[in-house]
This record gives C-alpha cells, structure tokens and sequence, in this order.
C-alpha cells in the first residue's frame, strides 16, 4: 500500500515537472524564433534590405490603428516584392499570436509584457462586448476580426478573444494567421490600384 502510495506521488510529481517543461518550452520558443530571425536578417541580408525590413517592422509595429495600413505601402515603395513583403508581416503576427495563446495565463505575470497583454486583454473583452457576433461565428469571426480591424484589434487582441471565447489554442493562432495572410493581400493589391489610378496624374 505504501509503495502503491509512493508511485502514484512520484508520477505526480513527474507530471507536474514535465507540465512545467513545456510551459517554459511554450514560453520562450516565441523570442527563439524571433531571435533567430534578427540573427538571421543581421548576418545573411545586405544592410541595406535589412534597413528596409526593418523600417516596415517599426511602422507595422509601432503605429496604433493604421500601422498595416501604412507599412504596406511604404513596404512597396522600398522595393520589397510583394510575395516577401506579405510572408513578413504574416511571420510577424503568426510569432505574436503564438506567444500569446500559448501563453495567455503566464504573460501577465511578466514584467514590461504583462502591461501591453492586460492591455490587450481589456480591449479583447470590451471587443467581444461590442461585436458579439465574434463568438458566435467563432474561427470566422477571429478571421474577420484580423480582416477588418476595428478601432484597436488586429493580430494581438485577436488571439486574446480566441482564447476568451474557449477556442483552442491551434484554432486561435491558425484564425489569426489566416486574417492576416487576407488582410495583407487586400492591401498590397488596393495599394497597386490605387497607385495604378494616381500614376496619370504624376
């Protein structure tokens, strides 16, 4: 009986341990991956396509609202091909999307991050309040969410409100990756039109 008792602790505890070991795995894969990315980007590309990359990634990132809206365009006007331009920003939403529906819980516990995702997280449940139709459509309406972004949403509020409304993680991410792979090429198309349309002018 004590034996038995001793087993059953020490599967527990082995339980716990490897629970643990993927949390930390599913924790830090995210800035491997981005980091490796940097490293590659710094090492392997001219400076001068670096320096484009990485003026798109600040103007994605960085500007509220329109940041997608305006580092396409820019993208193109740079130089970057379409196709490259449209996997960049697909990998950038696809690493942040990862982070956080594997880490949802956890993230808010982080010093600096857990600010931007309690943020984040406030938007996601005032954003499930005000387009109910979000939960009820579920995987489509991540996608649309991603699509069309509405006052704050985008890739980060979009993986929130997955995981707010009980979708799966894989579900979650695979939503917003594929709002973004629409919503980038909508763009990057809207934008040739609109240049093919203002070139008589200039």
């Amino acid at each position: 009986m004590i034996k038995e008792m001793e087993m059953d602790v020490k599967e527990k505890i082995e339980r716990v341990m490897r629970m643990k070991k993927i949390a930390l795995a599913k924790l830090f894969i995210p800035f491997c991956i981005a980091g490796i990315t940097v490293l590659f980007f710094w090492f392997f590309i001219e400076p001068e396509v670096y320096a484009k990359y990485a003026k798109v990634f600040s103007i994605y990132s960085f500007i509220p609202l329109v940041g997608t809206g305006a580092a396409i365009p820019e993208g193109l006007r740079l130089g970057i091909p379409p196709v490259a331009l449209i996997s960049f920003i697909i990998f950038t939403d696809a690493v942040l999307a990862l982070f956080l529906v594997w880490n949802f819980d956890y993230a808010r516990k982080i010093p600096g991050i857990g600010k931007l995702v309690e943020r984040a997280e406030e938007r996601g449940e005032k954003t499930i309040i005000k387009y109910k139709w979000v939960k009820r459509f579920g995987f489509i309406g991540i996608v649309v969410l991603v699509i069309f972004p509405l006052q704050w949403t985008g890739a980060g509020v979009g993986s929130i409100v997955g995981r707010l409304i009980g979708m799966p993680s894989l579900m979650t991410w695979l939503a917003v990756v594929l709002g973004t792979f629409i919503r980038s090429t909508l763009l990057i198309y809207f934008s040739w039109l609109v240049a093919f349309l203002m070139k008589p002018f200039f």
